[in-house]
């Protein structure tokens, strides 16, 4: 009887565990609000030189939210039935993130690029960015997450105050990840999405601008 006595709280404590385990794998654990940064560099520097004035602009088409800090909500990070429990936050917004990458781009090629609000009419080079959409989703599993991000925008090319031609941008990353995915790893996915986007664009977008 003393054996049995002496070992039961053992037993209750580890089924307690169990429970606690099984109840955290159906509606996962708390979260928490998680920051991160909207960085951007290129992965080369195999650009053939140009040169001219480019003129960059941004329209974007519902302005990103923020939260009551200030901090712009950039994605969502929820439980395993992908109810929402927590954002994914950075102190930039994905509007500026993308201008920003797609001036850096343009400047490493040789071009002289400066941002204009609104894009002047006269203008001899100009890029509009519009139709902006920037949004991560992790879903929190057991032991792994399911990352999703979408990205797509557009980029509007005038040439002498004329539209000439619109280009489409959409990426789609969709990967399991650790279920204590960090910062860089969120990151990371973030930076080679629109470093893709980026690689397809530019010289189709030099191609156009050089020609005319």
């Amino acid at each position: 009887m003393k054996f049995r006595s002496t070992f039961r709280p053992v037993f209750l404590l580890a089924g307690c565990l169990a429970g606690c385990l099984a109840v955290t794998g159906l509606i996962g654990c708390a979260a928490v609000d998680q920051k991160i940064g909207l960085n951007y560099s290129r992965p080369d520097q195999s650009l053939v030189r140009h040169s001219g004035d480019i003129a960059v602009s941004r329209m974007p088409s519902s302005p990103s939210a923020k939260n009551g800090n200030g901090e712009w909500i950039i994605g969502s990070l929820n439980n395993v039935h992908g109810v929402h429990q927590a954002d994914l936050l950075s102190d930039r917004s994905p509007e500026e993130w993308i201008s920003e990458a797609l001036i850096e781009e343009l400047r490493q090629a040789g071009y002289s690029v400066a941002f204009a609000d609104p894009l002047p009419a006269a203008a001899a080079r100009g890029l509009s960015i519009t139709g902006i959409n920037n949004v991560m989703t992790v879903n929190k599993g057991t032991f792994s997450s399911d990352t999703r991000l979408e990205l797509s925008f557009n980029v509007e090319v005038y040439l002498k105050g004329d539209r000439a031609k619109t280009f489409t941008v959409a990426a789609h990353d969709d990967r399991t990840v650790p279920l204590s995915a960090s910062r860089k790893e969120l990151e990371k996915i973030m930076l080679q999405s629109l470093q893709d986007a980026m690689h397809k664009l530019i010289p189709d977008i030099i191609t156009l601008i050089d020609r005319k």
